[in-house]
């Protein structure tokens, strides 16, 4: 087996090796993934697995920073997440929460509340026709922030990547 790289991919700035088999076929890998496979002697199931930086930096691949996820969890762990905001009900009072996307959707189209529950908002639009209650101001636009699930300690003892490359690489070569 011989192992070209790595080299930086000019797309994403991410780095890959080319591994050529004994029996001459080729495979492009992501070089932490790559490095994960020599710590571990086996090659990772692409379907399965995947290599996760812990600290999300891409350019640290120290084997300390780097971990063997379910393909699922990693996916969920790196997924964009909205936060959800705390209104109070304009028509009950009631807390509760909602995506900031739905309030401001209904604020550009000049619609009161907040309200907790569509029948909440259907009182206070029966309440309107009947003029029996005043109109309510229109709902505050509402930004969104959010947030990703992530952040847990590799627990491998620090090795250089460095130390580990030319390591993996004699023993290949014996």
């Amino acid at each position: 087996m011989k192992v070209h790289g790595p080299y930086k991919r000019k797309s994403d700035g991410r780095q890959i090796v080319i591994i050529i088999e004994n029996n001459g076929k080729r495979r492009t890998v992501s070089y932490p993934k790559w490095l994960m496979e020599m710590q571990l002697g086996r090659k990772l199931d692409p379907d399965l697995e995947t290599v996760d930086h812990v600290d999300s930096n891409i350019d640290n691949n120290d084997i300390s920073n780097l971990r063997v996820v379910p393909r699922q969890e990693h996916s969920a762990d790196d997924t964009r997440r909205v936060k959800l905001v705390k209104f109070t009900c304009a028509w009950c009072d009631k807390e509760f929460e909602r995506s900031p996307r739905l309030v401001r959707d209904k604020a550009k189209k000049n619609k009161a509340g907040p309200f907790c529950s569509r029948g909440c908002a259907g009182k206070y639009s029966r309440m309107l026709q009947l003029k029996l209650v005043e109109k309510l101001d229109v709902q505050p636009a509402v930004d969104s922030e959010y947030y990703k699930r992530k952040y847990v300690k590799a627990s491998f003892p620090p090795i250089s990547s460095d130390f580990f490359i030319d390591f993996m690489c004699d023993i290949w070569e014996e």
